[in-house]
Parts: structure tokens; sequence; C-alpha cells
């Protein structure tokens, strides 16, 4: 009788299984990151921040494995099952429901980006009447807005005209600028978390609805400060490559450190509320970060609860990047939700319908 001859695990064998085991923590690392705040431990936010691109890779080292046959597949399967779970927060296939059979709560949130943002070349003018028709088509309830610009401090003349408004405002060369919430909604309270050394900032209104009040908070967190396409154009530059890579995760790790810090700042207040809490606006970050699993704890997200497509909200890299998010209480029930892909700023606007059970 012939001895089977014994496989012979070569070097070409130890590469493959020890990119497969590299990426394969990788992954996991991104999971994990979600856990730890970055002004505490950064480098992990990194695997985070890298998800998608971590995540499509394993997926193509198991579809590699499965066509030849590798029992080796399962490094990369098994990394990848945890994905399963965050998918949704990405993209969500189902139908919408079509508009006569919404119901509930309007809420809108949209940073308008200064009005400077627009991709039809339009002036600041210009835009300025063409975000507030836009948002006066929506008729919602509620509309939480970051990044707006006024000529003068607490005047609100440029954007819609609510019956019950709360804002704040920095004040910049020749103009303000800040979040604002509009209410039809009488406010029975509100204020403000600004954080050291920084212009973003979070504001808090306290709403009578249907006889209870409930507090929203409309968040513009932390953002890079950094233009992408410039970002993408300078990576390509074989001269300057690495020291445009030092300095651009340099960049992201201190942006990443400032806005942790803020979210837990934001978290604090929540946590000292007896009242139940919607929590919108731009974070700057994506659903793979401490940002949003800190934010979301004891809230639903409206895009995966009645979400379509794509959930990105950032227009420059498009459908890559969720930065915008409307959370409610577990309690309440997200009857519709979508993401206006219009050209006023450099995100689009969400909007979603509610019903306070």
């Amino acid at each position: 009788m012939k001895k089977k001859k014994q496989r012979r695990f070569g070097l070409g064998g130890f590469i493959s299984v020890t990119v497969l085991l590299i990426s394969a923590v990788a992954l996991l690392i991104s999971y994990i990151s979600i856990f730890i705040s970055p002004s505490k431990f950064w480098p992990p936010l990194f695997f985070g921040l890298y998800y998608i691109p971590i995540a499509l890779w394993n997926l193509f080292l198991l579809i590699i494995a499965i066509i030849r046959m590798k029992k080796r597949l399962l490094i990369p399967l098994v990394a990848l099952l945890p994905s399963l779970f965050f998918f949704d927060m990405f993209v969500k296939v189902g139908n919408e429901v079509p508009d006569e059979e919404r119901e509930g709560i309007c809420i809108v949130t949209y940073n308008v980006g200064r009005y400077s943002l627009s991709k039809n070349g339009k002036s600041k003018k210009e835009t300025i009447v063409e975000i507030r028709d836009y948002l006066e088509l929506f008729k919602a309830d509620i509309i939480c807005l970051q990044e707006v610009k006024v000529q003068y401090k607490d005047s609100l003349i440029e954007i819609p005209d609510y019956p019950y408004i709360h804002s704040h405002f920095f004040d910049g060369t020749g103009s303000s600028f800040g979040n604002v919430i509009l209410s039809k909604f009488p406010i029975r309270g509100g204020g403000k978390l600004t954080f050291k050394n920084s212009t973003n900032l979070a504001i808090w209104a306290d709403l009578l609805i249907d006889r209870g009040i409930v507090r929203i908070y409309n968040c513009h967190l932390e953002s890079y400060s950094i233009s992408f396409t410039s970002i993408v154009k300078r990576l390509f530059n074989k001269d300057t490559f690495s020291d445009e890579f030092i300095s651009l995760h340099g960049h992201l790790k201190e942006s990443n450190i400032k806005r942790a810090e803020q979210v837990d700042h934001v978290v604090n207040s929540i946590s000292e509320c007896s009242l139940k809490t919607i929590v919108c606006g731009d974070f700057n970050d994506t659903p793979m970060s401490y940002t949003y699993h800190q934010l979301q704890k004891d809230h639903k997200d409206c895009f995966v609860e009645a979400g379509k497509g794509f959930g990105a909200t950032y227009s420059k890299l498009w459908p890559a990047l969720r930065l915008d998010y409307i959370l409610i209480p577990e309690e309440y029930r997200t009857t519709y939700h979508k993401i206006e892909r219009v050209p006023f700023s450099d995100h689009y606007p969400v909007l979603t319908q509610i019903i306070l059970d």
C-alpha cells in the first residue's frame, strides 16, 4: 500500500496564515475600539476609523480561501462574524414608508456649514435662502442645526421662523456661529455644554410634548478640521507621502482625544437628567467609534430602526462616512427615516418621524 504524502507547511503557508491572523486581529481590535476612550488609550481608535477597509480586506481573504478550498477560511470567517451586528449601522435594506403613511413627530438635524459649502457655487446669501426654503418643506416639529452663521449675535433672521428657539453662538469676525434648536413645541428650559479650547458645543432644550417634558440635545462635536479632498491629493504625492501620512494621523489622534472628552461631558449631562432624552447632531465620528457607542447607550438609532440604503451623511466621501445621527429613547418608535442628498452643505440633512410611546 502506498503511503499518503504528508503536506508540508512551507514558507508560503506560513506567510498566508500570518497575513490572515494579522488581518483578523486588526478587525477584532476595531470591534474593541468602540469601548475604549481615545483620551485614555488612543491606538485602537485608528482600527475603528479604518473598520470598513479592514472588514473588506478580511472579506477578500475569505473569498480567496473559499476558492482555494483552504481550511484557513475559518480565520477570516470567525473574524467577520461580529460584523453582522455592525452592518446595519452603515447600510440598511428595506422599504421606505410612503409619505401618506408617515406619522408622529418630525425631527430634522442638519449641519449647514455656515452657509459657505454649497456644491452649487452659490453665495452665502443664496445658500441661506435655499436652506430656509428647503427646511420649510419638511414642516418639521423640531429642527436642530449646527454651524449656523448669523450676522449679529442672537439674530435668527437667516433661519426658519419657528415660535420657540434655543441657541448659543460664538463670536466670530463680523458674525457669530453656533447651534440652534427650532421647535413648534414650547421650550420649558435650556442650556449649553461648551468644551475647553473648542468652538464645538452641545445645546439642550426641554420641550413640552403631549403634556410631558422631553429633553433634546443638539451636538456638534470636535471635527477633524481637515479637507479630505486635499488629503487624498497630498497622500498620492510620492515625494511627501510619508510626512503627510504621519501628519494626518497625528491630527486625527488629537481630534479624537478632544472629541472623547467632549462625549464624556455630554454623557454625564444625559445621565444626570431625569427626563427622556433625544440626542442628535453632527457627532463627527463613525458608528465604529467610542463617540457613537457612548451616546447611543439607552437609545435607539433611528437609521438602524427605519433607514434604507447607505447611512452616509458626509457628501464628500459618500457612501463612506456617516457622521450625523438622531438617537431616541428605547421606549420611542421610529416610523420613518431619510437622509436627504441635497447640495447645500458638505453634510446631508437627516429626517426622522418618531412616536413617543
